[in-house]
């Protein structure tokens, strides 16, 4: 057969991770010629005068395997490329004993012709050919054609990434050699070969997050080899994208990637995807992954707190990951269940790793079930061809929540239940074991190696320093064990790099008999009380595990079929559940307090609106019974149908309804924002009702006339607008200066409304003060950001400010200074644009709400203008102040590795200054400050050194 080389072809394709210029490639070609190979991670190797190619001096197959890949010699290659004469005769010296030594027929080496191997060294070889050019070289032709018969033969090839190898040596063996076949064959081997591989979310078949990496990075360049020659990339190669996305999901606050399969250390670093960017930079670039929780088909569950999006520093989210699927994949360990735990900063539980491939103890303990964070049944094999199912999930603002059922112990079943609370951050998880005969179970933790711990009563604390976590039992006590560093058997270690292990506690939880459970909670939050498991009731069917974590109380209703969240010590679902009575049972009881009478209230609609609610409300606040018409109101929101979205009713509906029973019609206890699972205390004021809030003691108002401003804690004045609520915390404090105070974004899964962010700091300070919470947030319990839109019928900015002149005149103060951090500085700005006599604190603040992260900014869109923005103004503070008459004192605090918020909010908002006609720039002081990469918050010191500042301003 005849071959014509093209040698453009084969410069064209000597592309790819191992195949183009380093800066080092002199200084390892010298180190080659001069008798020294370094095969990462092994250690340096003296060449010898004359390579017998049956070496193995450090008894490691990669090590056999990458010395017949001639991989080794790519940096001396290109420096003969460059016209190193002396490089080109060692290249030709080296290939030319390889080719003599091993033949197919009988080679030195058992990994001579390995799949894989075989692949890379072919792409070698067809990169060298320019180095002959218009020289005789058939001794090198002849072996590339020995390779591409040899990787055309089904018969030869390996498979996953090893396949892929072979395919590409194939293909640029075709390219090079002008062999159509073997490029027809390898382009259609290619693109089976990946459909295979990646599923349709973008997965990758080989078990290890680390290869998950490795494998995108090949197959792009595989691509790109079609690419450059015009050869169309299949149609399913457009997975590789959610293939990005699924190693952003993969990766820990701290920039490495979850240990799962084969994998000791890694991250994303070197790939980019929007997602990833914003990882790296800790937030300050690109667009964060679309949600926080992510079930992958293939066997994955990577869940967060959050992104660090809202003032929770990126580095100190949770992250949680769920093996399950297969214990059958490439570099897959038989870790189905397996739970892994990275918290405020530091990782708790971890995978033991990859360690080696190697037979040894330690590589049989990392790819056995004992080395990983799951259950073990004493003295019972585990089928490896098991498969752990994920039975049934539910996903939630509050709660994740999973079972897993695991039958690879031989008439043993196992289900596991992880239910994990964002709020809390802590994690449930239930261990339920079923046999025909006593068996002994081990539930088993391994801990970071820089972790220490010290038992309780009722597990351990884990300690790390300024940081803490914990691990509790409830229920029939299991047995507590701990063991670090063993050896006969080989127990407690982890994998820190190839061939290298360090001891760590693995902390086991055990009980025996045929049909038991165990009930652990798993706390690692970044406040210094830490999380305590504090009961475990059952009032059947549900278990009610009850958790305190910081200063708030949890209790996680678990049935069947989900479960849901309730904070506080009581449980109030659960009692509303004894009493039997549902939204529509109320209905009954309303009409039974009517007595007969006619209900005169608006109709309602059949879709729940705010505007129904402002239109109801304000019908009721003109009738001279006001108990009756609140009760006629009632009854029109019982008779509201729930949305098919929303089966258990729409929570602004709900949130109307506890605003209209106050604390005198909750029909014992039945209307409240606890009953009705929603974080929402009653902010109307109505004549007969107790107007006090039970959060802050502070009487609710509704005409600041009515304020005692003789008592310092204040008072909370409620505004009706429309459908929504507007409370204010107003006191009258020393001084002429009336502070008034915005917050950001907030964890709904925390807190309860009304909310008044800084309120502690104003009193400290003991001058006059409003702090405001946003009513947006009454649109959407789970909205966590609504820089203060309100609805589209009114201005809420412009209403505020209204509100602001009043509580002015009403404290006696001259001067206002407003202030907020983010989203509160956002709404700073805009608020200060209608206000005469001010100055503006704006701390790292977005100055356009279409220019942060889309999902963000379109989710308070659609909340407060059903989706369509609305003049530029409302939205942005850029356009405000691009057209304001006059422009207030403003000090604006600018976080300068916090890239989005440095390009997309304060340069705009700069820009719009500058380029005003008038002495603006002179009023807006900018203040570069430092506080490493992301969106972060100032601390309360800082927070206050900045608003003295800004009370300079006043003069």
């Amino acid at each position: 057969m005849e071959f014509t080389v093209d040698y453009d072809a084969a410069r064209r394709q000597a592309f790819g991770s191992a195949f183009e210029p380093l800066l080092t490639d002199r200084q390892v070609a010298d180190e080659l010629m001069g008798g020294k190979l370094t095969l990462r991670p092994h250690p340096v190797w003296e060449i010898p005068d004359q390579i017998l190619w049956n070496e193995d001096p450090f008894g490691q197959s990669n090590w056999v395997a990458q010395l017949h890949m001639l991989r080794w010699l790519e940096p001396v290659r290109r420096i003969a490329l460059s016209g190193d004469e002396r490089a080109k005769g060692y290249w030709t010296a080296v290939c030319k004993s390889w080719i003599s030594a091993n033949p197919v027929a009988n080679p030195k080496s058992p990994y001579a012709w390995g799949d894989m191997v075989d692949g890379i060294r072919a792409k070698i070889m067809v990169f060298a050919l320019p180095m002959y050019q218009g020289e005789e070289h058939g001794w090198l032709t002849s072996a590339i054609i020995q390779h591409g018969q040899w990787l055309s033969d089904p018969a030869n090839l390996g498979h996953s990434n090893h396949a892929l190898h072979q395919h590409q040596g194939l293909l640029v063996c075709g390219l090079a050699l002008g062999n159509r076949e073997w490029i027809s064959v390898a382009t259609k081997r290619i693109g089976e070969l990946f459909a295979d591989n990646y599923d349709v979310q973008g997965v990758n078949a080989e078990g290890s997050i680390g290869y998950h990496k490795l494998n995108y990075q090949w197959w792009e360049t595989a691509f790109r080899r079609f690419d450059v020659e015009n050869i169309p990339r299949p149609r399913e190669s457009r997975r590789l994208k959610l293939a990005l996305e699924e190693l952003a999901y993969a990766t820990k606050p701290n920039l490495e990637f979850e240990r799962i399969g084969d994998i000791d250390h890694g991250g994303p670093a070197g790939l980019k995807s929007p997602e990833i960017d914003y990882i790296l930079s800790k937030g300050s670039l690109g667009s964060p992954p679309s949600e926080n929780t992510k079930v992958y088909d293939a066997g994955y569950v990577f869940g967060r707190s959050g992104w660090g999006q809202f003032e929770r520093d990126f580095s100190d989210e949770l992250f949680y990951s769920i093996s399950f699927g297969s214990a059958k994949r490439v570099h897959g360990h038989p870790d189905g269940g397996s739970i892994t735990l990275h918290s405020a900063g530091h990782p708790w539980l971890v995978d033991t790793g990859k360690y080696a491939y190697v037979k040894d103890a330690m590589r049989s303990y990392c790819l056995s079930r004992k080395g990983h964070n799951i259950i073990q049944i004493e003295d019972r094999p585990y089928d490896p061809a098991s498969v752990v199912r994920l039975k049934r999930y539910q996903l939630t603002p509050e709660l994740d929540d999973f079972e897993f059922v695991d039958e690879g112990y031989q008439n043993v079943k196992l289900n596991r239940r992880v239910i994990y609370s964002r709020g809390g951050d802590f994690l449930v998880v239930i261990d339920t074991v079923r046999s025909p005969v006593p068996v002994t179970a081990h539930q088993r933790w391994h801990l970071d190696p820089g972790t220490q711990i010290e038992q309780t009563n009722l597990g351990f604390d884990l300690k790390r320093v300024g940081r803490s976590a914990s691990i509790e039992w409830r229920g029939t006590s299991p047995k507590l064990e701990v063991v670090r560093g063993a050896v006969q058997p080989m127990d407690g270690w982890i994998a820190t790099e190839w061939m290298k292990k360090e001891p760590t506690y693995v902390l086991s939880a055990s009980r025996h008999g045929d049909h038991f459970r165990m009930v652990t909670v798993i706390g690692a939050t970044g406040h210094e009380a830490g999380v305590e498991f504090k009961s475990l009731e059952v009032e059947r069917p549900f278990t009610l595990v009850k958790v305190r974590s910081g200063k708030q109380d949890y209790v996680v209703e678990i049935g069947s079929q989900g479960a849901q969240l309730r904070m506080g010590q009581a449980g109030a679902g659960s009692a509303v559940r004894q009493q039997g009575t549902t939204l529509k049972g109320l209905v009954g009881l309303v009409q039974a307090e009517l007595r007969s009478a006619k209900n005169l209230a608006p109709e309602a609609p059949e879709v729940y609106s705010p505007e129904y609610w402002g239109h109801l409300r304000t019908w009721i606040r003109g009738r001279e019974n006001e108990r009756e018409a609140r009760l006629m109101g009632l009854e029109r929101l019982l008779g509201i149908e729930a949305p098919k979205d929303k089966p258990s009713g729409d929570p602004r509906r709900l949130i109307a309804m506890v605003d209209l029973a106050g604390s005198d019609l909750t029909f014992e206890g039945r209307i409240t924002g606890e009953a009705l699972g929603i974080r929402r205390e009653p902010l109307s004021v109505w004549s007969g009702s107790n107007n006090i809030s039970p959060t802050y003691k502070m009487p609710r108002i509704d005409k600041l006339t009515e304020a005692d401003f003789t008592d310092p804690k204040g008072a909370i004045w409620v505004r009706e607008l429309g459908g929504l609520t507007l409370p204010i915390a107003v006191s009258r404090g020393a001084g002429d200066i009336l502070s008034v105070r915005f917050h950001g974004a907030v964890d709904r899964t925390k807190t309860s409304l009304p909310l008044f962010q800084g309120l502690t700091s104003e009193r400290l300070r003991g001058v006059s003060h409003a702090v405001i919470q946003d009513p947006t947030l009454d649109l959407d319990p789970t909205l966590r950001l609504g820089w203060y839109l309100g609805r589209k019928e009114i201005d809420l900015h412009q209403y505020i400010a209204s509100s602001i002149e009043e509580i002015k005149a009403a404290v006696g103060a001259e001067h206002v200074l407003l202030s907020g951090s983010s989203g509160g500085g956002f709404a700073a700005l805009q608020v200060g644009a209608y206000l005469g006599d001010c100055v503006i604190l704006a701390i790292n603040p977005q100055t356009s709400v279409t220019n942060y992260h889309a999902a963000a900014g379109q989710r308070a869109i659609n909340e407060s203008f059903d989706g369509r923005p609305p003049e530029d103004t409302r939205i942005s503070a850029v356009s405000t102040y691009r057209q304001l008459d006059r422009v207030p004192p403003v000090v604006y605090v600018q976080n300068v590795l916090d890239t989005h918020h440095l390009e997309f909010h304060m340069k705009p908002f700069k820009q719009a200054i500058n380029g005003r006609k008038d002495a603006a720039a002179e009023q807006v002081h900018f203040v570069d400050v430092d506080w490493g990469k992301g969106h972060k918050s100032a601390s309360g010191e800082l927070y206050e050194e900045f608003w003295k500042k800004a009370t300079s301003l006043f003069a």
